[in-house]
Formats: structure tokens, C-alpha cells, sequence
């Protein structure tokens, strides 16, 4: 029997009365299966995902549903004919996915499914004509969902659809549960099968994951039962990288992060709802939050193609370089936008810049705007340089052990000046293009480009200081380039 405080919230949401009032109109069989419920029965909201399955008619209710909901159906599932309405209301997108059986009835159709606690079923004719509903659940699902377990059906369910081995940590992600012992074996044995699903389809659970508060643990988790290998296969071997864990710090730098972006209301209180909101922005199919997390684990990629032993000391000399080209293979492989994979580049080839204006005995604005001109940003009042300087910043916490509190400082610093200089009124650079092409007589071209790129690096690193700089320094360029 379900409990009375389940069935008022299912019989007070209108999806589900709208579902009911399509199906006993025609005399179809329907039962809500799948997350919904799930989610109910671990005593939170239902969500916006309803998956409901009939025993017939599933195109002409599909098609009663979306006019009465003012919702858009269409053909989700050629081969198994399922279909899905998209409603768009005030509070929120809701998805209805309607599915004749997976078998010859319920029952079959849920022994079709991942895992016990999302094989359970009402009959949504009975929830409304009688005041008593029994929850159909033959794997005993709900008593998996109290004790916060996650249990496969069968051995053969990754067999069925290989995605399920990532399913299982996303929903231990996403609400706290455990992945009982037997069905973490099995998912080890079997994560080799996880590349048969689609790149799209693993890029969203796996995004789902990081975005997740504590993702460091579930990423962890996800190394362990080998998925991780997988779906980032550059980092077999860094476990022992000539006697260095690459793994261990990459994991440690994550944590660090992390750490930041869910205290940074203790971190820089008066810049921490901005900095909030820039991590919630999208860049194409994936949050920057997301993105952000990615690159804090993976900025060392180019460790290992660039390693030199020199005496006792290891050397990794250009793996920043080499990271950005490995973080856009990744980026390609997990079938992200290529604005998305040139962020996370973008941070991994310049992780190391903070480091480098923190080393310099006096730091100018001119400096610091350089910074943030370099690293650019997708809208005003936004610089993807905000998200260098807490990697930076993770990055040497993770090094360190621990607290840097001169580092940490500096790293406020620059926000500081983000916000209350940079993003009101933005220092133009000491000379512009046009600029260069009177001083000097050159051409608008590439010449031009390049001249400024090496003229802000150099104001970057503190060697320009003004005008006069600027020129002797583009002017003794461009003689080395004729001597050369």
C-alpha cells in the first residue's frame, strides 16, 4: 500500500490528472513508471520528467495530451514507438514521455528495466477511482529507495544499454544513494561496454555529475569502477608518472575548487553572487560550472607527453601547451560545443599565468587589465579570467597541501580590481592597431596582430610600463625581424 502523503501529491498534480483524463476517455491502461515516481518515493518533488506507459494508443494520446496541455508531442522512439510532449508553463519545461510496454504487460516491462528503484509502477486509472492504490513494485524498490541503495534487476542490464553503468553513479550523485556491492562489481567487470552508447549521451551524465555540489567524490567513485578510464582514456598512467601521481593531485585540485566554488560566499562575499551567475551561464550544451570543474581535473594533461627527469627534479616544460591540444581532443570526443572545449583549453594553456604576474616585484593595473583583457568573456561584467585565478588558486592549494594565504590573497586582489576598476571602466591598452600601423607604416594584416600580441604579453609580464616602452619595444621587434 503507498502511503496517503504520496498518493495526495500524485493525485493533486495536473500532469498526472491531465494523463488520467486522456486514458479513461478512451479506456487505456496507463501506469506512471520510472523517475517520478522514484523521486516520491525518496520524498522529493516529483520533477519536470514524467515517463508513463499504456498498453495501446500511444500516438492518439500523445496527440489528446498535447492539445490539452498546449504541449508539443512528437516521435521520441521510432523502434518502440514512444512518444514525448514538451509543455512550457510559468513554473518550469515539463517532459511527458508516453511508451507502450517493454513486454507483453507491466510486469514484463518492468523487469525491463535498470534498477530496482526505478522498476516500480501505479495504475493511474486506480489512483483516481479508488482511495486505496498499491504500488506495483516486484523488486521491492521502495524498500531499496528507504535504505538509500541503488541495486541492479539483473546482470544482463548493461548489457541492454551500456549508459546504465554511468546512470548508476549519476543517481548516486543526485540523490545520495549507494551502489550495493554486487551491482558495483558487475559494473567494473562490464565499464569496458560504456563507449558502445553514444559520445551525447554519456557528455550529459557525466556533465550531470560534475555539476553536482560534492562531484569530487562521484568522480572518484567513477575512477574506481574504471568508467573514468573511459570516458577520459588520457589519464591510464597517471597513477605513476616516473614515480609522480598525476591522479592524486589532478583529484586534490578538483576537491580544492570545489571547495572554493561552494564557499565563495567565505572566499570574496562581495563578489560571490556575480561570480555565482557566471558559473550558472551556459556555453553551448554544458554549464561553465561544469566546464570549470573538467578543467580544474584535467589542466595537467600535457604532464605526461612533456616529463624530463633533470637530476632529482622532474620537468614538465610546455604541458601547458600540450594540455590545451589534449583538452581539445577531449572536448571533441564528449561531443562539446567548440566554444565549450576552447574555455576549457583556454584555462589549461594559461593556468600557469597567474603564477607568473604573482612572481613580479611590482604589479600595475596595466598588468592586472591585461589579464583579464587576455582571457576574455562571453558577456559584460563577465572575464573567463575570474575562473583562471581560482584554478590558479586551487592548483597551488593542491600543490601545497593546504591553505596558501599570501597566494590566496593575491588571487582576492585581482577580483577586487575585477570588479570595482576592470568591469566599470576597462584600461584601453597602451597602443591599439591603428596606433601601431601610424606609428610604424605597417599595413593592417597579420604583422599587426602579431605586434600586438607580443607587445601584450610583454605588458603583461610587467616589461611595458607606457608609451614609450611600447614603441622602443614593438620598434626593436621589428629590427630583430629584418637582422633575422
Amino acid at each position: 500500500m503507498m502511503k496517503a502523503d504520496v498518493i495526495y501529491r500524485l493525485k493533486n498534480d495536473p500532469v498526472i490528472r491531465a494523463v488520467f483524463d486522456a486514458v479513461s476517455s478512451a479506456s487505456v491502461k496507463a501506469y506512471l513508471v520510472g523517475g517520478a515516481l522514484r523521486n516520491l518515493i525518496l520524498s522529493r518533488p516529483l520533477g519536470f520528467d514524467y515517463d508513463v506507459a499504456l498498453d495501446r494508443k500511444v500516438m492518439d494520446m500523445a496527440n489528446l495530451l498535447g492539445t490539452r496541455l498546449k504541449g508539443s508531442p512528437f516521435l521520441l522512439d521510432k523502434a518502440h514507438g514512444s512518444y514525448r510532449i514538451t509543455v512550457k508553463q510559468e513554473s518550469g519545461i515539463f517532459n511527458i514521455d508516453l511508451s507502450p510496454y517493454n513486454g507483453k504487460d507491466i510486469l514484463e516491462d518492468l523487469n525491463n528495466r535498470d534498477f530496482t528503484i526505478n522498476a516500480m509502477a501505479i495504475d493511474i486509472n486506480t489512483l483516481f477511482r479508488n482511495s486505496d492504490v498499491d504500488l506495483i513494485d516486484i523488486f521491492s524498490g521502495q524498500t531499496d529507495a528507504e535504505n538509500k541503495i541503488i541495486r541492479e534487476i539483473k546482470p544482463e542490464i548493461f548489457d541492454d544499454d551500456p549508459l546504465r553503468l554511468l546512470r548508476a553513479v549519476r543517481l548516486s550523485a543526485q540523490y545520495g544513494l549507494i551502489i550495493d556491492k554486487e551491482t558495483e562489481r558487475r559494473i567494473k567487470t562490464k565499464a569496458g561496454l560504456l563507449t558502445a552508447s553514444s559520445w551525447e549521451r554519456i557528455r550529459d551524465e557525466f556533465f550531470f555529475i560534475l555539476e553536482c555540489p560534492q562531484s569530487v567524490n562521484y568522480v572518484k567513485g567513477l575512477y574506481e569502477l574504471s568508467l573514468l578510464h573511459e570516458i577520459i582514456p588520457e589519464i591510464r598512467g597517471w597513477d605513476d608518472l616516473a614515480g609522480y601521481n598525476l591522479i592524486y593531485h589532478a583529484f586534490k585540485t578538483l576537491e580544492q575548487g570545489e571547495g572554493l566554488f561552494n564557499n565563495l560566499k567565505a572566499f570574496v562575499p562581495e563578489f560571490a553572487g556575480s561570480i555565482d551567475n557566471s558559473f550558472q551561464m551556459p556555453i553551448g550544451n554544458v554549464s561553465k560550472k561544469g566546464l570549470f570543474k573538467l578543467a580544474l581535473f584535467i589542466h595537467d594533461a600535457g604532464k605526461p607527453a612533456t616529463i624530463k627527469q633533470e637530476g632529482e627534479r622532474m620537468r614538465f616544460i610546455g604541458h601547458e601547451v600540450e594540455g590545451e591540444g589534449a583538452c581539445k581532443r577531449i572536448g571533441r570526443r564528449l561531443k562539446l560545443s567548440r566554444a565549450a572545449a576552447a574555455f576549457i583549453a583556454m584555462l589549461v594553456r594559461n593556468h600557469h599565468r597567474v603564477f607568473n604576474l604573482a612572481s613580479l616585484e611590482r604589479l600595475t593595473d596595466r598588468s592586472k587589465a591585461h589579464l583579464f583583457r587576455a582571457m576574455g568573456g562571453r558577456a559584460a561584467g563577465d572575464s573567463d579570467g575570474i575562473f583562471l585565478l581560482l584554478l590558479s588558486l586551487a592548483d597551488a592549494r593542491a600543490t601545497r597541501g593546504g591553505d596558501d594565504p599570501e597566494f590566496a590573497s593575491f588571487v582576492k586582489n585581482l577580483i577586487d580590481f575585477y570588479y570595482k576598476i576592470y568591469a566599470v571602466k576597462r584600461p584601453r591598452p597602451i597602443l591599439n592597431g591603428n596606433e601601431v600601423m601610424e606609428i610604424f607604416d605597417v599595413p593592417e594584416g597579420a604583422v599587426v596582430g602579431r605586434l600586438l600580441r607580443k607587445l601584450a604579453e610583454a605588458e603583461g609580464g610587467g616589461i611595458i610600463k607606457n608609451k614609450r616602452d611600447a614603441v622602443k619595444f614593438i620598434k626593436d621587434l621589428m629590427e630583430a625581424s629584418k637582422d633575422g
